[in-house]
Formats: C-alpha cells, structure tokens, sequence
C-alpha cells in the first residue's frame, strides 16, 4: 500500500527506483481534511515519542548517532539535504543502513537463484484466489504500472500488495536514474572512505511476509485495491509530509484511513495495517538495536534509514532514549 511505502526499502529496491514521483499531481489529503478532525490528527501525533524531524543527532559518553529519516525515491530536494549531511557522514566511523551494497548484490542474485522470494512456482495462483470481479480491477491496476497481469499472477501475495502502493503516474515511469536519500548516503560515505553497513540480512522483509498466511496476504490486496484509486492523492500526502518532517503525521493519518476505505470492513483493514506495520516497521527496527548499540561504542556513526523507523515507542529514536542516549533535533 502507498502508505507504508516510506517504510519499506528492499522490495522497492528490486523493481530498480526513478524520480518519476515528482511527475504525479495528486492532492494532499490532509491538508483537504476538516479542521475538527485534523485537530484530532495533530493531537494523536504528537502524543508519540519523537513524531518529527529527519535529522537527528544522539549522544552518549564518546559515543555519537546522526541519524536520518530517508525516503527510498530520489527528489531533487535531496540535494539541498545532502548538504547538510554530506559532512556528517564524512566524519563519521561507519554508516548504517537498511542495506548496503553487499546486501543489494545478494539480492540482486537471489532474484535469479530463489524465484520463491517473489513467486510462487506452486500452489493456487492470483486469479484462483481472488473473486473474477477482483482479479479483473487488480489486472487493471498491474497494468497500468507496467506489470503484465499473468506475470504477477504467480506472485507472492504480499508482493503484490507492495506494487499496489505505487500510483501508476510513478511506476509507469520508473528509470535507473538516481535513487533516494539512501544511495546518495552510501555515495557521499563510499567517496569519502567510510564503510557502510547494513542493519538486517538482505531477506529479511521477505522472512516476515512468508510468516503471514495466504489468507492474511491476499487480505492485504484486498486492501490496497480498494485504495488504488487514491494512490496519487496518497502519494502527494506522503511525499508532502515527509519533506516537512512529519512521518509520524503520515503514519497515524495512513492508520487512520486505512479503517475508513468504502467496502471495506473497518476491522479488516485495521487488522491488515497492523500486519504491514508488523513486517515493514516494528519487526525490523527493533532488532536493529542489537546491531546498532554495539557498533557505536565509543564511535561516531550515521544511521540513515527509512524515516518511519524513526518514530513511535518502537522507533529508534525513543529506543536510544531509553538506552540512555540525549537526544537533539539538527535542522536539516
């Protein structure tokens, strides 16, 4: 779904990225929302620990993070924030990431060694599970981001779910040009001779799906079809609020529609955002802390990761809070 695109960093990376979102003229929902209820929004945002900013610096003793909130698609605003961080990661030990370069090579050959990851070569395919009526509006929608139906027909659910998130104004014109604030770390660090390091083996995103039921992910389709009309709309919303600084603002709002989808049973699609959240945030940023808090001992270290990582009781920045590290917002 387009709401947790943010979050999620190795699937997009296997389609390959562009700066086709720059092209996609949808709205921003939330500034559309009436002022009672974004009032609301505001107020269940910042209830959570640390919902805003995406440049971060925590310390502790002769230890020291700067941590970045990422998007995984370029935007030419990254330059002007590679400004600011180029130096950081300059000077800095080593930089974390979600996955570096080894991990993108061990991907790139699982694509071609362990299809399963992405398809299913047995069991019931797409059209067999879904109704005729759904297989029919899914097929339009794969279509229409240049995903031959029969191909994805085989997919793994999940997956599936995943290209859903994309609005067709983006996929549609998806190039190997340049990536997002991720690979223009890597760069900035390869350049300047720091290592990078991955926080999480390469497979981990497609261990947590595979945990999920058939039932349960093409539950997730259901979802994200029902929404694909609004995928420019969410998009925009997303894009919008990630430049500001607010990806908690963007979570909780995603939260909240994802129970208020027309045909959709309000406790199906809370059920299906929890699943998301689950796979693509908490069961992800939680283990990174037993890689994190070792390798910055007594070092200076640049974190960059999808900036949904970043929020939450679950987020790292409240983690590290909790680790004992102080915690300062760096503009950006």
């Amino acid at each position: 779904m387009i709401r947790w695109i943010g979050a999620f960093g190795l699937v997009v990376w296997s389609l390959g990225q562009g700066a086709a979102f720059a092209q996609c003229a949808g709205r921003n929902l939330i500034d559309q929302m009436p002022a009672a209820e974004k009032a609301a929004l505001i107020a269940m945002v910042a209830a959570q620990p640390y919902p805003d900013g995406n440049l971060w610096q925590a310390s502790r003793g002769d230890s020291q993070i700067d941590l970045v909130g990422t998007l995984h698609l370029y935007d030419p605003r990254m330059q002007a924030m590679m400004r600011r961080i180029g130096p950081l990661v300059d000077a800095a030990d080593l930089v974390l990431v979600e996955a570096g370069p080894d991990e993108m090579a061990a991907l790139q050959k699982a694509a071609t060694t362990q299809p399963d990851l992405l398809f299913r070569p047995d069991g019931p395919t797409l059209p067999e599970q879904l109704t005729k009526a759904e297989w029919k509006a899914l097929s339009a929608e794969l279509s229409a981001r240049g995903i031959p139906p029969f191909l994805a027909s085989k997919f793994q659910p999940w997956y599936v779910s995943m290209l859903l998130g994309f609005p067709a104004c983006a996929t549609s014109q998806m190039t190997d040009g340049p990536k997002g604030l991720d690979e223009l770390v890597m760069q900035r660090a390869t350049a300047a001779g720091v290592r990078v390091q991955a926080l999480e083996p390469f497979d981990t995103v497609f261990r947590l799906f595979a945990g999920m039921s058939d039932l349960e992910q093409v539950d997730m389709i259901r979802s994200s079809l029902a929404m694909a009309s609004g995928a420019d709309d969410q998009f925009a919303t997303m894009i919008d609020s990630y430049f500001a600084g607010q990806h908690r603002l963007i979570w909780e709002f995603t939260k909240a529609q994802a129970t208020q989808v027309p045909g959709l049973d309000p406790a199906q699609g809370a059920a299906d955002f929890a699943r998301m959240e689950q796979a693509l945030l908490t069961g992800r940023t939680v283990p990174w802390m037993a890689v994190l808090l070792p390798a910055a001992q007594g070092k200076h270290l640049v974190v960059a990761v999808g900036a949904a990582h970043l929020s939450g009781e679950q987020g790292l920045l409240n983690m590290l809070d909790l680790a004992g590290y102080a915690l300062v917002r760096l503009e950006m």
